[in-house]
């Protein structure tokens, strides 16, 4: 009897640890990225976010981080987060403007940000980049 090989079972798929406090959004971008083949880890809140990051047992690829969460500015939870996982590379989302003096010192040195509204696609290729510059 052959056995039979199925690729897709033996395969990892990439993890997302998103978090964003807006229900909806994190919903959507959630299905869209599972739809794409991503697995997605979520947090809706900087505490907890710090609960899973600590909690979760397996390899987390990227963060994806909402800047601005009710219980505590995305750079900074992002910092504690990496004291969890360092090698973890850090993409943030933010509805600010690029311009916006709020991000100036915080989020204007970040290497990978994705400004909302932004598409799939979009979200994808800086997710995909971050997670390739961050393996090398």
């Amino acid at each position: 009897m052959q056995e039979k090989s199925d690729k897709s079972t033996n395969e990892r798929r990439t993890v997302i640890f998103f978090v964003d406090d807006d229900v909806r959004l994190h919903r959507a971008v959630t299905e869209l990225l599972e739809h794409r083949g991503f697995e997605v880890v979520g947090a809706h809140s900087a505490q907890e976010a710090v609960t899973v990051i600590e909690s979760y047992e397996g390899v987390i690829d990227v963060l994806l981080m909402d800047i601005n969460l009710p219980d505590g500015w995305g750079a900074s939870v992002a910092q504690r987060l990496l004291e969890v996982r360092p090698e973890m590379p850090v993409v943030y989302t933010t509805g600010f403007a690029e311009e916006d003096p709020v991000l100036a010192g915080g989020l204007n040195d970040a290497e990978y940000v994705v400004r909302k509204p932004f598409s799939t696609d979009e979200l994808v290729e800086v997710l995909t980049r971050a997670i390739a510059e961050g393996a090398s």
